[in-house]
């Protein structure tokens, strides 16, 4: 309530009529309402939910305050004879979401409203999280944590990549999560230098490298990380690059503190790669912040403008590709805190406990 709140603080202050929120997320964050194919407009007095009968039980539930309006045409023109019955003229939109049959529709059924993009009213107060976010995100990471540390001795040669993601999604469940937060990256061997690869039917091998990037969704909220394995033993220049890694993550979560600015973080990590001769081979950013999207604000990385702030959530997993030979990352989440940042995931990166 706190955002919708000052959601119409705003509308009052710009003088705007109302705000169309088209982001399924945004809609969650802002109401709670976890429907989909809806869409919301809050006015300066009253507030309606779009929906089909599908979700009119659920919403009428969830969010007793919220006027529910049931489509029996298309949503769209739905909202069209709702924004000329309140004579809405001007209206915030989320640029990054909105289609352009939803914007032309619009546009050509309401006569004379003026449209207002928008960027990142709500992702505004997304960034920060409430106790009660942090609590849950952290949830869902003990989840994943778990889930990994149980099937982490079925690690073998033979399997698949995918047997073992599989294993994996379905132990993630077990362990209480609703499903997992992202498609499984399991990735053994030369295939781990795709930052993204996808578990395939790829053989596991004896003395190779595997990569794990999963999580957890647990109340609709999201975990992130990512740990190497090894079958047998750590090659000499896996032992290298694997505590090049390490160390830049470990100098990342050092410079975390409130007032930092987001890619001073990228650089520390980046900038010590770089000086081992490796910076070629990390192409992706530092981070992300992580809540009820995957991937959310903050960015972290070498062009962000974030400034952070205190009860920001995010990733740091630096890593190295290197093709045909493979790939190491370490994704860790970070909460940060008055005087620097808390690591909320905990399991084990010491080069000593990472052979199976």
């Amino acid at each position: 309530m706190y955002c919708l709140n000052k959601i119409k603080e705003k509308l009052r202050e710009d003088k705007v009529d109302a705000f169309l929120i088209t982001n399924e997320i945004n809609i969650r964050y802002v109401t709670g309402f976890t429907g989909s194919e809806s869409i919301l407009l809050i006015t300066q007095k009253n507030d309606y939910i779009f929906t089909d009968f599908r979700y009119l039980e659920q919403a009428q539930h969830d969010i007793p305050w919220i006027r529910i309006i049931e489509r029996k045409v298309s949503l769209i023109k739905t909202i069209c004879r709702k924004l000329k019955q309140l004579t809405i003229k001007k209206l915030y939109i989320e640029s990054f979401y909105i289609t352009f049959n939803q914007y032309s529709e619009i546009k050509n059924t309401v006569k004379g409203i003026h449209f207002i993009p928008t960027q990142g009213i709500i992702e505004k107060y997304r960034k920060r999280k409430t106790q009660v976010e942090i609590k849950t995100i952290q949830t869902a990471i003990n989840i994943a944590e778990r889930a990994y540390s149980n099937i982490r001795n079925k690690i073998k040669a033979g399997l698949t990549e995918k047997n073992l993601a599989d294993i994996l999604e379905f132990e993630i469940r077990k362990q209480g999560g609703e499903k997992s937060s992202f498609e499984i990256i399991c990735a053994a061997g030369a295939h781990a230098s795709q930052p993204h690869a996808r578990a395939t039917d790829i053989t596991i091998q004896d003395k190779d490298a595997i990569l794990i990037d999963w999580g957890a969704s647990f109340q609709f909220y999201n975990s992130d990380l990512t740990r190497i394995s090894f079958i047998d033993r750590i090659s000499p220049k896996f032992k290298k690059i694997y505590q090049i890694v390490l160390d830049a993550q470990c100098f990342a979560i050092d410079s975390v503190k409130p007032g930092r600015m987001a890619k001073e973080v990228d650089h520390a990590a980046r900038n010590y790669i770089t000086e081992k001769g490796f910076g070629k081979y990390f192409g992706h950013g530092l981070g992300h912040g992580i809540g009820l999207a995957v991937h959310e604000n903050p960015v972290i990385n070498a062009r962000s403008k974030e400034i952070l702030e205190e009860d920001m959530i995010f990733t740091i997993e630096p890593g190295i590709y290197i093709p045909g030979w493979g790939g190491i990352r370490i994704e860790d989440i970070v909460l940060v805190t008055p005087n620097g940042c808390n690591v909320l995931s905990h399991i084990s990166k010491k080069l000593t406990e990472l052979v199976i």
